[in-house]
């Protein structure tokens, strides 16, 4: 099985640097026309399905790129982006001028990051490995993935066999790149990376 995962469109809250999480902002024209041409780059690539994060930036942006390719898209919340909790809305500079020791603490250890006992990370995670653990059973031979930023990296860490910890080591990709996996015999292997990072949200 071959696995074609993107990131959602760019969004108002992704010009803006607001902190987005399960919060949602509408795609911007620019994430609107990168959708459609994702869509023409794939339209001949043999996808069969298209798996999407439930929330309505990524489903925006995979019913755009589906207009190419004609297919059923399934809305999967296990795909959903990690939750910022308290901070989803602020701005960037606003959440770390907050508590700067809690953005310290996301980008060198994810997987401690907790408020009153829920930790995202984790949590991400584990929706990650059912929603993968689930995929590969099925009898598809390529697919298209639809999730968010922070959820790549921390699927990246399932693919890759990394520690949770190192999640947000992973490169950040812009939205609509793509990050192309190949599954055999048990294990994943990297085909492509686009290498069009953002070095922030």
């Amino acid at each position: 099985m071959i696995i074609y995962f993107t990131r959602h469109g760019l969004t108002k809250y992704n010009k803006e640097r607001r902190i987005q999480g399960l919060l949602d902002s509408p795609l911007t024209l620019e994430g609107k026309v990168k959708a459609k041409e994702l869509g023409t780059r794939l339209k001949d690539e043999g996808i069969e399905v298209i798996y999407s994060s439930d929330q309505k930036r990524a489903m925006d942006s995979a019913k755009i790129i589906n207009e190419a390719l004609g297919l059923e898209i399934i809305a999967d919340k296990r795909l959903r982006e990690v939750s910022m909790l308290s901070h989803e809305g602020m701005t960037w500079v606003e959440s770390v001028a907050t508590d700067p020791e809690r953005e310290d603490l996301i980008m060198s250890r994810p997987d401690l990051f907790n408020e009153g006992g829920i930790y995202p990370y984790r949590d991400a995670r584990e929706d990650a490995v059912a929603f993968i653990e689930a995929l590969v059973k099925k009898d598809y031979k390529k697919v298209l993935v639809v999730t968010h930023g922070s959820k790549l990296r921390v699927i990246t860490t399932v693919l890759e066999g990394l520690d949770l910890k190192d999640a947000n080591k992973v490169e950040l990709i812009k939205g609509l790149s793509l990050k192309i996996y190949d599954y055999d015999e048990g294990a994943f292997k990297l085909l492509h990376d686009d290498k069009d990072y953002d070095n922030f949200v």
